[in-house]
């Protein structure tokens, strides 16, 4: 997966949960200004709010929105408990 990222920027809690997570990725940076990316793409190709966080999974699907790739980055590596189960009080305390 590639996480398309801003330093200094809201995407910077996704790429530490990624690193928290172990999770193999990717991470290209984006010039928010010109909405390029470190290899010249158009950020607009890729989400088209042209918005950082954008996680692009191995399979092709996007996801954008902070709490929705965090939630992802999460559940995707249970084993590094980011996040509590599902149905603990918790778990939404953490997502609120």
């Amino acid at each position: 997966m590639k996480l398309y990222y801003t330093p200094f920027a809201c995407s910077l809690t996704q790429h530490i949960l990624l690193i928290a997570s172990k999770l193999d990725f990717d991470i290209e940076r984006v010039d928010l200004k010109t909405k390029k990316t470190e290899h010249n793409h158009n950020l607009y190709d890729i989400n088209p709010r042209g918005q950082v966080p954008t996680l692009v999974l191995n399979d092709g699907t996007i996801l954008t929105e902070n709490i929705a790739i965090a939630q992802y980055i999460a559940d995707s590596a249970p084993d590094a408990k980011l996040i509590a189960p599902v149905g603990k009080p918790e778990r939404y305390q953490t997502l609120s």
